[in-house]
């Protein structure tokens, strides 16, 4: 998404996860009320007035690794997969842009095969949360 001039990747990052719609909140909940019986980690929801983007931070599912000016780090490790998400800020065409990537990495079969039965709500709610961010 195009981005105003000085806008930083923590900036960026607490744009998106401010701008989060209600009805994602909704949908992860419903997750954590299915999995956490299995042992999987659970969101621990902040309001936007609580965002810290600063390492060790929690914000939802994201655990805060890095905070450079050009691109926080975020992610976490549980028992079936491990995943990280970048909130980075880059020159684009036509001035600042921000971009946020996902990259999962699978612990044996059962990760894989959760990954496969949410990735549908990932493809769909990742770029709603993204275009929430311009609000």
């Amino acid at each position: 998404m195009d981005l105003a001039p000085g806008t930083s990747a923590p900036d960026f990052a607490r744009m998106v996860l401010a701008g989060t719609p209600s009805w994602v909140h909704g949908v992860l909940t419903v997750r954590d009320k299915l999995m956490s019986p299995f042992g999987l980690h659970v969101q621990q929801r902040v309001g936007p007035e609580e965002i810290r983007v600063e390492p060790g931070a929690r914000l939802g599912p994201f655990r805060v690794l890095t905070v450079p000016d050009d691109e926080v780090l975020a992610g976490d490790d549980d028992k079936h997969l491990d995943f990280r998400t970048s909130f980075a800020v880059r020159e684009g065409a036509v001035g600042l842009e921000g971009v946020c990537t996902t990259v999962v990495r699978y612990h044996r079969r059962a990760g894989h095969l959760y990954f496969k039965a949410i990735q549908p709500f990932h493809n769909l709610i990742i770029p709603r949360v993204v275009a929430g961010a311009r609000a």
